[in-house]
């Protein structure tokens, strides 16, 4: 997967092969997590959390195989120049989520009233219900499997940092907004066209990712952006089903 893109038709078979890699990772959960089910201590509410675990690091462990070069190159690069790429990660972040809190509040005021993307209501539910899996899932595990998905998997299919930015950021945004929609039939897409508003907050915010990770040219600063994203919104939604006494 990192090999330089020359012209349209390598562009192209970059950007089937990163499609391919996202439908896989699609499946290759599931599969482990049947695996693991099997054992005895699955029946229990901590084991369950400890299965799902499992089978989402069996799954990174997969993708960072796929992606190993770029990865541990990466890695040694930030551990060098972390100051650098963290605060280029901050300031995207920011106008990443500033956007989406926009884009998120015009929704719910003029559109959707007291509305939740679909997404998000069912990562509240799951945490509710398997808070150990939940955590280790948003907050590590999903981050980096997502970064490595939607932004290291297109970066040499894209020449332009705005077509880059704006097909990662659409994309990401996509397969978040995809969870709300009950089937993608024109009926489904119908009855559920509420939740491709949601294509904005979450579009404004992978935008942001994939322009800081084109910018440094380093996964891991898109890396530090969703862990960090995603365990301050985790933080929040523990705060707020405490104080709704969940």
């Amino acid at each position: 997967m990192d090999f330089e893109c020359k012209n349209y038709k390598d562009s192209f078979i970059s950007i089937l092969m990163s499609i391919g890699i996202i439908i896989l990772y699609m499946i290759v959960p599931s599969l482990f997590l049947q695996i693991f089910l099997v054992f005895p201590f699955s029946s229990t509410n901590w084991g369950a959390n400890i299965c799902y675990i499992m089978a989402e690091l069996c799954t990174l462990l997969i993708l960072i195989f796929i992606f190993h070069k770029r990865f541990f190159r990466d890695f040694k690069d930030f551990k060098k120049n972390y100051k650098k790429y963290i605060k280029t990660a901050f300031k995207f972040w920011l106008i990443g989520f500033g956007l989406m809190i926009v884009s998120n509040l015009i929704i719910n005021l003029f559109i959707i009233e007291n509305g939740m993307a679909a997404n998000e209501s069912s990562n509240r539910a799951i945490l509710a219900q398997f808070p150990l899996f939940s955590i280790v899932s948003m907050c590590i595990i999903g981050p980096i499997c997502e970064e490595l998905l939607f932004r290291a998997s297109f970066k040499n299919a894209f020449k332009s940092i705005i077509k880059y930015s704006l097909f990662t950021g659409l994309l990401f945004a996509g397969m978040h907004v995809a969870t709300g929609i009950e089937s993608f039939t024109i009926a489904g897409i119908i009855k559920n066209w509420q939740e491709l508003l949601y294509f904005l907050p979450y579009g404004s915010l992978g935008i942001a990712f994939g322009y800081a990770y084109y910018k440094t040219d380093n996964i891991f600063t898109s890396i530090f952006m969703h862990i960090f994203h995603n365990s301050l919104s985790v933080l929040l939604i523990i705060f707020s089903m405490l104080s709704a006494g969940v």
